[in-house]
């Protein structure tokens, strides 16, 4: 359970206590309120505080508590047993967390001090009832403590859109956020953040999983051992590139939204958006609209109760907030575009159904018909994937920090027509440049356990090893074992 953040007032009638929920959904069911005496407990999953006040309180009609979404909090108002009484040290919450009877530092002290040594050989029945007292008395309620005070090298970092978001995602991971990848999402430093995403795709690739699926299209599709699902996704035609072909103007494509989607519209922020650097908002794009291409291509243009898991999961600014793509020492390599063909590969072939090098390639070529479609293009592709992210219990905080403002961004003219046009000549250069040699990962081929004169010890061997590698050896294994 998270402890929140809270505030505490009061006047001569009642006590004041303002609750920050922020970043999670919940309904108004969920949460509970009670008042004891001179405790105030209040529960909303995954958020639990106690409060003992050093004065009564009582639970009546004048109670109140509403919910203030602008201030993202809940606001309660509790009256006094006594009205006029003055509550001291409100202001002291460490205070005011304390459990039942928790002995302060002084009494700590005293206590370490009264330890003396007992003869342990004699068997003591007075001393086993005091400790089957101390069972039954013991305090089980809950432990809490406020988050600490951040150093600066601790600081919660920003991401997101335009990295303008921090602390959204620590509560989505107690109510099950299984998108995130990083061990601490909410102050790893962009560097750690894509140092930690590498070592997950590796260890993630799964050579024996692709080599099926290469198998499978290139030997056993045709026969009654074969699964066609690959093959049905590398024919499937993107209904962009329909839309781009059929257009009477290829530089001004009419995309028409249906009614939802321009309900949809309506919802999003109203705000402007002051942006010093675009490019990253590109780069995001790219990877979101190849997420998405890959995922609706896998299943022939239908998207599922799963597409906001793998859409998630591909693009490294959602699973792992890594806008920045390159870490900030690398000197060998500045063009994003290139590496972002190889992120999206990389991680096409760790985490959905099928993984497949033709099917990376013709989703890459989907988000290029994406692009030549323009900024109305672009929204409507977004919109539907902020509709995944939407409606799910967790996820949605992703629309939050990222999906929200975005489309909004693209809406509002913040997308530029020509930026996008020369993007997608860009990408499409950089995937006919793409060969199999290309994509690499770090892989242990061998762990052993050798003896040494200090005793026990691993020894693992790493290589780095590329697609066309797998292929030769899934080749091998494969007429070897006809």
């Amino acid at each position: 359970m998270l402890t929140p953040r809270f505030e505490l007032d009061q006047d001569d009638d009642f006590v004041y206590i303002k609750v920050h929920i922020a970043n999670i959904r919940f309904s108004a069911a969920a949460i509970e309120m009670v008042v004891n005496d001179n405790v105030f407990v209040f529960s909303l999953p995954p958020y639990y505080l106690r409060l003992r006040f050093p004065k009564s309180l009582v639970e009546n009609e004048d109670a109140h508590s509403e919910f203030v979404p602008k201030e993202e909090c809940i606001k309660i108002r509790v009256p006094k047993l006594n009205k006029g009484e003055f509550f001291p040290d409100l202001d002291l919450s460490a205070k005011l967390l304390a459990r039942m009877n928790e002995p302060s530092i002084d009494d700590k002290q005293k206590k370490v001090s009264m330890i003396e040594e007992m003869d342990v050989s004699n068997d003591n029945i007075e001393s086993v009832k005091n400790i089957e007292q101390e069972g039954q008395d013991f305090d089980w309620e809950i432990s809490q403590q406020l988050p600490p005070i951040m150093t600066d090298l601790q600081k919660s970092v920003k991401y997101g859109f335009n990295n303008e978001f921090s602390d959204y995602l620590t509560p989505s991971l107690s109510n099950g956020n299984d998108i995130n990848e990083l061990s601490d999402p909410d102050h790893l430093q962009p560097d750690d953040r894509i140092m930690e995403r590498l070592i997950k795709e590796n260890i993630k690739f799964d050579m024996e999983y692709y080599a099926n699926d290469y198998i499978n299209m290139k030997y056993l599709v045709d026969t009654e051992m074969g699964d066609d699902g690959i093959q049905n996704a590398i024919k499937f035609i993107s209904p962009f590139t329909k839309i781009f072909n059929e257009s009477k103007s290829k530089n001004n494509v009419e995309i028409e939204f249906t009614q939802q989607e321009k309900d949809q519209m309506n919802d999003l922020p109203r705000k402007t958006f002051l942006i010093d650097d675009p490019r990253p908002l590109y780069y995001t794009i790219l990877c979101i609209l190849f997420a998405y291409s890959y995922e609706r291509r896998s299943f022939n243009g239908d998207l599922n109760t799963e597409s906001a898991w793998t859409i998630g999961k591909l693009t490294p600014q959602i699973s792992c907030v890594d806008s920045q793509l390159i870490q900030s020492n690398n000197e060998t390599e500045k063009n994003v575009i290139k590496i972002i063909v190889l992120t999206m590969a990389r991680r096409a072939l760790g985490f959905p159904l099928y993984r497949h090098y033709d099917l990376i390639i013709k989703s890459w070529l989907d988000v290029y018909w994406i692009l030549r479609c323009g900024k109305r293009g672009v929204l409507k592709a977004l919109l539907e994937v902020r509709e995944l992210f939407r409606k799910h219990d967790v996820y949605y905080v992703y629309c939050k920090i990222l999906f929200d403002n975005l489309c909004s961004w693209v809406l509002r003219d913040g997308c530029n027509d020509n930026v996008l046009r020369n993007l997608s000549h860009a990408l499409k250069k950089e995937v006919e440049n793409l060969s199999k040699k290309d994509i690499v990962f770090e892989k242990i081929i061998r762990d052993e356990t050798v003896e040494t004169d200090e005793g026990t010890e691993k020894d693992e061997t790493f290589e780095f090893l590329n697609l066309e590698d797998i292929e030769e050896l899934a080749d091998e294994a494969y007429q070897q074992s006809l």
